[in-house]
């Protein structure tokens, strides 16, 4: 359903091997915890996992995927799932300032030239 693609020059992604249907489990994320961000983990809750192919999902502020989590007795499943419709040969990617508290490295978006920090930094709370 998923592979990883170069996009550009020395730029990797995970892209959609097929067409993905909105609400559709793409990833269930399962790895190693960290308490501190890297440039590839993605935060759930207050720690930062590093999952293989989680780590190939871009940012985009008009992501075709979102980051959730599910919880039973305690237990918190995170998973990635399709925002909209994704086509074949399509990025998978996610809004960071969704998920991310402080970026590990913070950059401009290729959206709108932005700086990406984290959900801290967005609409002045930083």
């Amino acid at each position: 359903m998923v592979e990883i693609k170069e996009f550009e020059e020395g730029k990797l992604g995970l892209f959609a091997s097929r067409q993905i249907d909105s609400g559709y489990i793409i990833l269930v994320l399962d790895g190693n915890y960290f308490p501190k961000p890297t440039q590839t983990s993605i935060q759930i809750g207050d720690r930062h996992m590093e999952h293989y192919e989680g780590g190939f999902m871009n940012h985009h502020c008009d992501p075709s995927a979102k980051i959730v989590t599910l919880q039973d007795h305690g237990i918190i499943e995170p998973l990635v799932l399709a925002s909209r419709k994704i086509n074949q040969g399509e990025q998978i990617n996610f809004n960071y300032n969704t998920t991310e508290e402080v970026m590990a490295v913070p950059f401009r978006c290729d959206c709108h030239g932005k700086w990406i920090r984290g959900v801290a930094f967005v609409g002045g709370k930083i």
